[in-house]
């Protein structure tokens, strides 16, 4: 069984250039209204018409060098400090949970993506 999670795009080629290029993952398919992009054994489905727009996560270990890597091609962090139970951000844009850390950040076409790191 494969995990396979639907996100909406305004801009195939965009979104397929940012997935890519910014973090750095395959492209397996590439259609006139969707692609399909590797995320481990797992994969990201990028639809012209349909699909969600925010609360995909990657989980990471060492967030700090993955922030710090994803912010070298032009990825910009934003403040999850107002999030439910967030404790502080840090000057990396990480917020700290009593649970682990988190980095949220949107995509070329405005969905909220984040990387995760448990405790």
């Amino acid at each position: 069984m494969k995990l396979i999670i639907d996100v909406h795009v305004s801009d195939l080629q965009r979104a397929v250039t940012f997935y890519t290029e910014a973090l750095g993952l395959p492209c397996r398919v590439y259609e006139t209204d969707w692609a399909a992009i590797t995320v481990g054994d797992a994969e990201i489905h990028l639809y012209v018409d349909g699909g969600v727009t925010h609360s995909v996560e990657f989980y990471v270990d060492h967030i700090e060098s993955r922030v710090r890597a994803l912010a070298e091609q032009g990825v910009q962090f934003i403040l999850g400090v107002d999030r439910p139970k967030a404790i502080r951000v840090d000057e990396q844009s990480i917020t700290e949970f009593p649970w682990g850390k988190i980095a949220y950040f949107y995509d070329s076409e405005g969905n909220e993506l984040a990387l995760v790191e448990d405790f």
